[in-house]
């Protein structure tokens, strides 16, 4: 499965804190990346540490062209510090995103079944489009599934 970052927030001590579109609140120490990434010991340069930017899509953040950490790593690697109230079109866009990866198949695949665009599929699931109904139903019959949506308590 593939995490993707919504916001990256540099800390004190080289920590970054990634925002998940799940939620999910990251830390991540930066010196964890020195020892298999030396180019990463120029984000010793505090002026650069803070440069850091969510790259398009989420899949990693980056500081330069030479500089970079994928999703997963700081997934993987980094302590889970906190949960926050997701935006219901972000939850969707890592649900859309998910189930279409648990499926094997790319946003291209996805838009021949469905006939939705595949630009628009991929502002779906970055949490830049509000799909209709209609819409989340195609998605789901081309992946093969069902939609099931819901209310929940506060």
């Amino acid at each position: 499965m593939t995490h993707k970052i919504k916001a990256i927030e540099p800390k004190e001590n080289l920590i970054l804190h990634a925002t998940f579109f799940d939620g999910t609140i990251k830390k991540y120490n930066i010196r964890e990346m020195f020892s298999f990434y030396p180019l990463a010991q120029a984000l010793n340069d505090i002026n650069l540490f803070r440069q850091v930017q969510v790259d398009a899509g989420g899949y990693g953040v980056s500081w330069n062209a030479d500089l970079d950490l994928d999703a997963e790593t700081i997934w993987e690697d980094g302590i889970t510090i906190g949960k926050e109230n997701v935006d219901p079109v972000y939850e969707l866009a890592a649900k859309l995103s998910e189930a279409r990866e648990n499926k094997g198949i790319t946003q291209k695949q996805l838009a021949e079944k469905t006939g939705i665009y595949q630009g628009d599929i991929s502002r779906i699931e970055r949490g830049l489009a509000n799909p209709s109904l209609s819409t989340l139903k195609r998605l789901a019959n081309g992946m093969d599934m069902k939609l099931n949506i819901s209310f929940m308590a506060r």
